[in-house]
Order: structure tokens, then C-alpha cells, then sequence
């Protein structure tokens, strides 16, 4: 039975975290939308640890909010400790952290959605995808409806064929308490779509009256807290309530009443005990296929592949406000129960820890995302996207970038409109989708600061100013919102010319000068202009870092320039590589399988060296001469 007789603009299959920013992205457009998901009681579910943020992620979570979506906003005010890290070495590398109450992040996600115009929310799981003459035209699901979409985006996570993993124990699902999907997989490699096999890990949670916090050492949240969501560009309303309807969302002032993280280590008993018990951990044991997180390992990897080591830190994280559930950050296992008890009560502080939910491994499918062009739409199927954990990714922050991304990019693609497409020198969103859809994964992708080689351009403050442009162009943050970035921005530039320009009463150099050796405890800083000092913080602290790093910034900004002449050049469609005389082989079949947009990416690609792209600049050149202009 089809639900509807006019096809959705866009459907969204999965309600987590990539699901969410989809679907508000494409609603926010003004699109037609349908939000599926299997449980709506679960949408946006924090299945792992209840934080956002960190290392890259949190300048990630900063680039969400300046193209307009929910998930810097949301953590904002659901938030129960908040963290700056690398305070002390500058704001070129510091990053923010915020650890979140996982029920009130669900909660007032899931009435945001429900309250977005243009969004249609709907419990059922999807089964399969309905298509024609290459195109996807809607999807099955398990109540025998049809829904009708001229496009699709997948946001499944760990849902493909989850299977959940316990020592020897095997449980389907996604995640403890969760269904899986088994049928979607088949519909995929029915249209030509490969699936690989992947596995994450979660940790035990704990009941915390029965830890003993003295043991332990506190680590207390900033008292003045960073926020993700750039609220100086933002109004009131978009906190708390919506002001078409005046009704209240959940949250609170950001940053108040913030609650304790705790710190312990494993011991050397821990460790025995891990030793002892590999055999027995689904791992270690051949039970999973699937190849897990290198940069999030187990407590397993951690005891086997770094040996010398004679303990390893644990956080204990509380996982809400209204809640006494504790997370153990760094404990992930598949042992089995009985041995991960064993295993917990060996660590000081948790001698008599009482578990509430144990700790398992889940391994599901993905598809390599080298089979999507860098909008994140299928090379398989027309009209169809992929986003989040099903492109091999793993962290709820890459996972909300590429929804974003992919809803947006459905949206102009159900128009007929050209993509929204990050370069890699604009943000770590780009970065991350170029990685993907270029270079492919074969476990699950973190982003890191070092996976950029433009970084210095990307510290968290200067989302808005690096995106504003994407963000008008495509629509993806109100006139009112769009009016105060541009202003924001144009008094950024004024006061750093300023500075640049002018000096200090008699002093020796312009106030640029002084700031740049002060940066750098040459001397001492010049007492800056009263004006300067009213600005917001965000915008005082954007023109500190943009003078203090000129010189770096401006190497950055050439070498992007140079880099730039290759991404212009456009490599045709359907381009047959193995006719290409004097390209290797190896090559011929990289690019043949990634079908890069233009050289820039095809440079980037593994296994394709400086030579291949010379030929291949050298063909596409001669093709050029020989196609006959337009009159």
C-alpha cells in the first residue's frame, strides 16, 4: 500500500544523529520531508558515551551550527559539564567539549523535530527501497506501506544486520534493547551497492551509589563555559521555545549547574584478568569479522597492543541530572559478563560497583563510501544518499556532519540545483567527506586535526566567518541570523585592520605589532582600545588570533590558492581510464572505481601518483581542444 499519492522531496531513513540534522536541514529548505525511524522513542539516541565534542569534533560540531543545524545548539542547553581542551596552548588548537545529559539531549531533539514545519515524523522500519530506470523512488517498510520520495537518504548506523556481542553470547541489534534490519542489506547489493562488515564497542554503566568517588580524582567543568552554538549571531527564542507556537523545549542556561567527571586507572590485576580471559572475549576469539576502532580500542587492544604500558585511564562519567547511570569511559569490552565484573571491581573506587547494563560489541554493515561522489549521493542509484556510521565513520559529530551535508544536498538535488560541496580548506566537514568519498575506510573513521593539512584556518571560532557565504547561497540559516554573521564578520575585518594600521599612543609599531610579540611573550600587551574590549568574546578573541597567526594564516591561505588550479579542472563524466595512454594500471582501476570531479581529488586518491596526474591532466587538456565550442 503507497502512504502518500505526491512523492516526499526527501526521505530520511534513520532517526540518529546524521537522520536528525537531515531531515531538519531539508525541512529548514522548505522540502517536503519524511523522517522514518524503526523506534521514535530512540531518535537521537546517545548509544555510546553522552558527550559532543573534543578534538577536531568540537570545531566540527561549530561548523554544523554555522550552516544552520541542531547539534551545537542542542548540546548547548542539555549540557552538564562543559570543557575547553588545550586551554593552555593557544587558540589554534583548542577545542570544545561538553559532556550531555543523554535523556534531555534526546528529548529536546525529538520535540524539535516535531515541531519543524515541513517535517513529517513516522515510526516504521524500512525494509527495502522501491526504484526505477536507475532512480530511487521511495522505500518499503515493515507495515507493508510504500512511502513515495523523489529522493532517499540513509542514515541506518549500526542497524544494518546488528549483531551485538557478549563473550560467546550473540544478540541481534543495533544496540542493547534495539532492533536490527536485515532486509535493507539485500535491497543495497540488489542495485550493485558492495557492504563490508565493521564492529564498534560500548562500555559497562554503572550505578553510581554504589562507586566510591573518594578513590577517584574530580575533574569539575569550566566555570566559564565555551559553547558550541555561536549564540551572539542567534536570537533568544531558539533556545528554549519556538515562537511561531510559543512552546517550551527542555534545557537550561548553558554552563549552570554543572556536574563532576571522575578519573582512575585499571590496575595490574585488571590487566591479568584481561589476559587471562582473551580466548573468551568475542574479539579475540574469531566470533567478530568485523575490523574495529583503531582510535577508540577496546580495553582488550589496550592490554595487548600496548603491553609496556602498567595502566590505563578510565573516566567516570555521570550519564544525566535526573539519573545515577555512570559511563566508563575506556572500558569497552566484549568479555563476558562474568569476567567484566571481575574486571570492574579491580579498579579503584568501583571495588563494589554494581552494573546496570554490561558492556558488548556490535558489528554491522557499511557501505565504502568511495561509492559516493563527494554530495554523498549513490554512483549505484540516482536520487539516493548515504550518511553517518553506514559510510564507515564512527562519533556522533561525523556522523551529524554528513546528515546535514546529505540532507541538504537531496533537497537541490529533488530542485534540480548544484550541491553544497565543502573543500577541504574551508572546514573538517570537508575534509572528512573528501577522505570518504575519495580515499574510502577500512575501519571506522575519527576525525583528527591531523587528517587536516589546512587546520590552522579551522580554529572553533571561526565557523561563521568560513561558512557564511555556503550558508547564504544555500539557504541554511534565516535572514535575520545571516544579517548578524555578515555584521559579526565585517567588524572582525575592521578591528584587525585596524590594529594593523594604527599604533599605540607613542609606542614603538602598530598594535598588531605589540600583540604579535605579546602572543609570543616578547613583551608586554598594549592596553587595546576601549571599543575593541565591548566587542563579544568570540568576536574579540577571532581578531587576537587572526593578528597574532597572520603570518602562518597567510602561508595557509597562499598555499590553498596554489592547490586551488587543480581543483578546477573538471574531469568529464564516464571518462574511461584504461584507454588513457602512459596511465598505470594500478591507476586506471583507482580512478575508475572513485571517479573523481576533478584532478584536485584524483591527486588525492591512494595509489595514484604525481605522473598519473600529469598524463591525466594532459588527456583531459587534448579533449578540451577537440571539443567543439557552443555558438
Amino acid at each position: 500500500m503507497l502512504y502518500n499519492d505526491i512523492p516526499f522531496d526527501v526521505i530520511v531513513c534513520g532517526g540518529g544523529h546524521a537522520g536528525c540534522e537531515a531531515a531538519l536541514a531539508s525541512a529548514r529548505m522548505g522540502a517536503s520531508t519524511l523522517l522514518l525511524s524503526g523506534n521514535i522513542d530512540t531518535v537521537a539516541a546517545m548509544s555510546c558515551n553522552p558527550a559532543i565534542g573534543g578534538q577536531a569534533k568540537g570545531q566540527m560540531v561549530r561548523e554544523i551550527d554555522a550552516l544552520g543545524g541542531e547539534m551545537a545548539i542542542n548540546t548547548d542547553v542539555t549540557a552538564i559539564q562543559f570543557r575547553l581542551l588545550n586551554e593552555s596552548k593557544g587558540l589554534a588548537v583548542q577545542s570544545p567539549r561538553a559532556q550531555s545529559d543523554k535523556k534531555a539531549y534526546q528529548y529536546r531533539m525529538k520535540h524539535t523535530l516535531e515541531l519543524q514545519p515541513n517535517l513529517h515524523l513516522f515510526q516504521a522500519t524500512v525494509t527495502g527501497l522501491t526504484h526505477s530506470g536507475g532512480k530511487v523512488t521511495g522505500v518499503r517498510t515493515n507495515l507493508d506501506l510504500e512511502f513515495g520520495g523523489t529522493t532517499v537518504v540513509v542514515t541506518t548506523g549500526t542497524f544494518l544486520r546488528g549483531l551485538m556481542h557478549i563473550g560467546q553470547n550473540k544478540n541481534e541489534g543495533g544496540r542493547m534493547g534495539d532492533f536490527t534490519a536485515k532486509t535493507l542489506s539485500t535491497s543495497f547489493e540488489e542495485v550493485g551497492i558492495e557492504l563490508q562488515r565493521l564492529k564498534t564497542g560500548t562500555p559497562p554503566r554503572l550505578l553510581g551509589r554504589s562507586l566510591d568517588f573518594s578513590k577517584m580524582k574530580e575533574q569539575q567543568g569550566d566555570a566559564k563555559p565555551t559553547c558550541f552554538a555561536f549564540h551572539e549571531t542567534r536570537q533568544d527564542h531558539d533556545l528554549f521555545h519556538v515562537e511561531q507556537t510559543g512552546e517550551s523545549r527542555l534545557g537550561w542556561e548553558p554552563g549552570t549547574n554543572q556536574i563532576s567527571c571522575w578519573m582512575t586507572y585499571t590496575t595490574e590485576e585488571t590487566a591479568q584478568l584481561v589476559r587471562d580471559n582473551l580466548t573468551k572475549s568475542a574479539m579475540y576469539s574469531g566470533e567478530i569479522s568485523g575490523t574495529g576502532p583503531r582510535y577508540c580500542p577496546s580495553i582488550e587492544d589496550k592490554f595487548v597492543r600496548f603491553a609496556d604500558k602498567p595502566r590505563h585511564l578510565l573516566f567516570i562519567e555521570p550519564e544525566g541530572r535526573t539519573t545515577n547511570e555512570f559511563y566508563v569511559n575506556g572500558l569497552s569490552t566484549s568479555l563476558p559478563f562474568d569476567v567484566q565484573m571481575k574486571m570492574v571491581r579491580t579498579v579503584p573506587g568501583l571495588e563494589h560497583a554494581e552494573l546496570l547494563r554490561p558492556a558488548y560489541a556490535v558489528e554491522y554493515d557499511f557501505a565504502p563510501p568511495t561509492q559516493l561522489f563527494p554530495s554523498l549521493e549513490s554512483k549505484k542509484l540516482e536520487n539516493l544518499f548515504f550518511a553517518g556510521q553506514i559510510n564507515g565513520t564512527s562519533g556522533y559529530e561525523e556522523a551529524a556532519s554528513q546528515g546535514l551535508i546529505a540532507g541538504v544536498n537531496a533537497v537541490h538535488k529533488a530542485r534540480g540545483e548544484q550541491p553544497l560541496v565543502l573543500a577541504r580548506h574551508e572546514g573538517y566537514i570537508g575534509v572528512l567527506i573528501d577522505d570518504l568519498v575519495t580515499k574510502g575506510t577500512r575501519e571506522p573513521y575519527r576525525m583528527f586535526t591531523s587528517r587536516a593539512e589546512h587546520r590552522l584556518l579551522f580554529n572553533h571560532g571561526s565557523a561563521e566567518q568560513r561558512l557564511i557565504h555556503h550558508a547564504k547561497v544555500h539557504g541554511l540559516v534565516g535572514p535575520e541570523r545571516l544579517a548578524r554573521m555578515a555584521a559579526k564578520s565585517e567588524s572582525i575585518t575592521h578591528w584587525i585592520n585596524t590594529f594593523e594600521t594604527t599604533r599605540p599612543g607613542g609606542g614603538q609599531g602598530t598594535f598588531a605589532d605589540w600583540i604579535r610579540r605579546a602572543s609570543q611573550g616578547d613583551g608586554a600587551w598594549p592596553e587595546l582600545p576601549e571599543t575593541f574590549q565591548q566587542l563579544p568574546t568570540e568576536s574579540r578573541d577571532q581578531v587576537l588570533y587572526r593578528v597574532s597567526y597572520r603570518g602562518y594564516l597567510e602561508r595557509e591561505e597562499r598555499q590553498v590558492a596554489k592547490l586551488a588550479q587543480t581543483e578546477k579542472i573538471r574531469i568529464p563524466s564516464g571518462l574511461n581510464y584504461a584507454e588513457i595512454k602512459g596511465l598505470r594500471r594500478e591507476s586506471a582501476l583507482k580512478l575508475t572505481e572513485t571517479q573523481p570531479v576533478n584532478l584536485g581529488q584524483a591527486s588525492r586518491i591512494s595509489g595514484v601518483n604525481p605522473s598519473d596526474i600529469s598524463i591525466l591532466m594532459v588527456f583531459i587538456e587534448t579533449l578540451r581542444r577537440q571539443t567543439p565550442r557552443a555558438t
